[in-house]
């Protein structure tokens, strides 16, 4: 007697984003076990990532930081900080102005302040930007330091702008301080009501990595070590402004991974991507991992990495972190939350140098990427475009690949004979995907498919095509197509894998299934 064909509804497949900390025989669909330059939309498919297009041509070295005052935007490219002249010159070789500054590299903090842009970076002096010149604080203004410092060693590695002053730390001779302004004075760090903040006896041997604003307190980062103080905006008076915690064994290890995310500080550490908020709240450092699904790669990633950059897009809701020196650049979806209480989880690489050196949300020209090959992208349509000409452009597909879990086929002890899988595509005109199957733990493909994506381009889209009397045909709704995908061989275990040849369309899995027959007990 012929046994009957079943069928097995892929509905969920990645739901949940990357998971390479259990194990893979463990996991149900909803997870991943690869997600190279995917995304999970909100509606749970999975999609392939936007393209960078280039808005300036690529300069000699990575732009390591983006900021910007009024209408002007600022990068620095090497020793050299130059304003982008978006107007007349597509080229970060001919900006509207460049100042050079000996021996710095590309990584300078920029804050705004007070109508002012300021940028500081370890072992140069800080600078001050007013729209028209850029000037050296402690040349410039020769009573702008502290007093108890030269101008040779008031030299910090970060900065923040908020509750009516500049406050700097990581100084050059002095780590383990902070030091803030006078009131809305800005270069100024001595007389007045400026100050400093003495951490040596707070959290002994550490040194400063980032400051921010958290709830009206002032967040100050060490590397392994985290102190939170009361009432910054009137640092002066004992009585209100003072230590309220100190949080030991986890600090930050990159200055430019710090983001607010809400009523959330987000942050890099020794072992993963945490969150201040959770952290406090709950006073128990493991539950505040928001890696914990790829817990052991990120930390293997964080201890090798030598740059590390962060951002957060409000309007995606995704925590974008960039190991430049790696080509690795993790997303977390802060808008699905997986069982563990931790983000869905992807990862972005990149070709040619064109992955991730610094991030911005700038006014006039929106989200932006500084690349590691010296240009300056946005993220937009579905290719990777690099600027070749005034409004030309030179197109490179890149591959977007995911592999599933492994999924049980019966009972365990029974292999079951592989008919065939449906696979419902939305997009991808002009696009290959190649579909990699696995059977039984197997390291390799054992069959490997390729599909010329063809959906429906023309007519009008309803969901079942239009017919006489309103009678609808199954015909496809417009973009939408479904494949059958032949399958071969039995398995106890089987795995699929996708590769699909990014080409200027959006490519997204809608729906899946596989069809198959209870085989013999092996």
């Amino acid at each position: 007697m012929a046994k009957q064909l079943t069928y097995t509804p892929l509905n969920n497949i990645g739901l949940n984003g990357l998971n390479t900390q259990s194990n893979p025989a463990s996991l149900d669909i909803s997870w991943l076990t690869k997600a190279d330059n995917v995304v999970v939309r909100e509606s749970g498919v999975i999609s392939v990532r936007k393209g960078l297009r280039q808005l300036a041509q690529a300069a000699s070295v990575k732009v390591g930081a983006i900021g910007e005052l009024g209408s002007d935007v600022v990068a620095s490219v090497g020793d050299k900080i130059i304003t982008v002249d978006w107007a007349t010159s597509t080229t970060l070789s001919a900006p509207v102005t460049s100042t050079t500054f000996t021996g710095a590299t590309s990584d300078w903090m920029f804050v705004n302040f007070n109508d002012k842009l300021y940028a500081v970076q370890g072992g140069q002096d800080p600078l001050e930007y007013n729209g028209t010149s850029w000037t050296n604080i402690p040349d410039g203004a020769a009573t702008g330091y502290p007093a108890t410092l030269s101008a040779t060693t008031f030299q910090p590695s970060c900065c923040m702008g908020y509750y009516g002053r500049l406050w700097v730390g990581g100084v050059t001779s002095n780590k383990a301080s902070v030091f803030y302004s006078d009131l809305l004075q800005g270069a100024t760090w001595s007389g007045g009501s400026s100050g400093v903040l003495d951490l040596n006896k707070v959290w002994g041997n550490d040194e400063i990595v980032a400051i921010a604003p958290f709830y009206g307190k002032l967040v100050i980062f060490g590397k392994k070590n985290i102190a939170l103080y009361n009432n910054p905006a009137d640092p002066n008076t004992a009585t209100t402004f003072g230590l309220d915690e100190v949080i030991r064994g986890v600090g930050c290890v990159a200055r430019d991974t710090v983001q607010a995310i809400g009523d959330d500080l987000v942050f890099l550490s020794e072992t993963g991507l945490r969150s201040l908020a959770r952290t406090t709240e709950l006073d128990k450092v493991p539950l505040s991992d928001l890696s914990v699904n790829v817990k052991d790669t990120l930390t293997r990633e964080t201890a090798q990495a030598s740059d590390a950059k962060g951002i957060y897009l409000e309007e995606e809701g995704v925590y974008l972190l960039s190991f430049v020196d790696k080509n690795s650049t993790y997303v977390f979806d802060m808008k699905h939350i997986t069982a563990n209480k931790a983000p869905r989880i992807t990862t972005w690489k990149f070709e040619s140098d064109r992955e991730p050196a610094c991030f911005a949300n700038t006014t006039s020209k929106g989200f932006v990427v500084g690349q590691k090959a010296g240009s300056i992208a946005s993220y937009v349509d579905y290719i990777d475009k690099d600027m070749t000409g005034s409004s030309t452009f030179t197109e490179h597909k890149y591959t977007s690949r995911f592999i599933s879990v492994w999924l049980e086929m019966g009972e365990g002890v029974a292999a079951s004979l592989l008919k065939k899988m449906r696979a419902m595509f939305n997009g991808g005109k002009d696009t290959s995907v190649n579909i990699n199957m696995f059977k039984d733990f197997g390291l390799t493909a054992y069959k490997t498919v390729t599909l010329d994506l063809t959906p429906t381009s023309s007519g009008t889209p309803s969901l079942f095509g239009e017919a006489e009397f309103g009678v609808g045909e199954y015909a496809p709704v417009y973009g939408l197509k479904e494949y059958s995908i032949p399958l071969s061989g039995s398995a106890k275990h089987f795995k699929i894998g996708m590769d699909t040849e990014v080409n200027g369309s959006l490519v997204s899995l809608q729906d899946s299934t596989l069809l198959f027959k209870q085989g013999k007990i092996r």
